[in-house]
């Protein structure tokens, strides 16, 4: 299989079913980081906040304008343009409850 750095890292039209733009995800919900639409700068300042692919981040607050995300230990804001270029899928909790017996 042939495919760049690029193709690897940056993910524009390959969606899956449960990937979403970050600013989709409300509060409170864990979600892996699977993508972004954008290109070399994009990923540089997403690497440098802790962002990388991967990685699972909380929402600790999303309002129209700002995204609050727990990543690391810490806490990153971004704003709306940004939290519109990355890519995620929620993270699902082990279900562990699910059958008894």
């Amino acid at each position: 299989m042939a495919g760049s750095e690029k193709d690897v890292n940056v993910m524009a039209d390959a969606a899956g079913p449960l990937e979403h733009q970050l600013a989709e995800f409300p509060a409170g919900r864990r979600v892996r980081i699977t993508g972004h639409r954008g290109g070399r700068m994009l990923r540089a300042r997403l690497l440098a906040m802790g962002l990388n692919l991967g990685r699972e981040v909380e929402i600790i607050q999303n309002n129209r304008g700002l995204i609050i995300v727990g990543v690391n230990g810490g806490r990153v804001a971004l704003g709306r343009g940004i939290s519109q270029k990355i890519l995620a899928e929620p993270v699902v909790p082990l279900l562990t409850d699910q059958r008894s017996g």
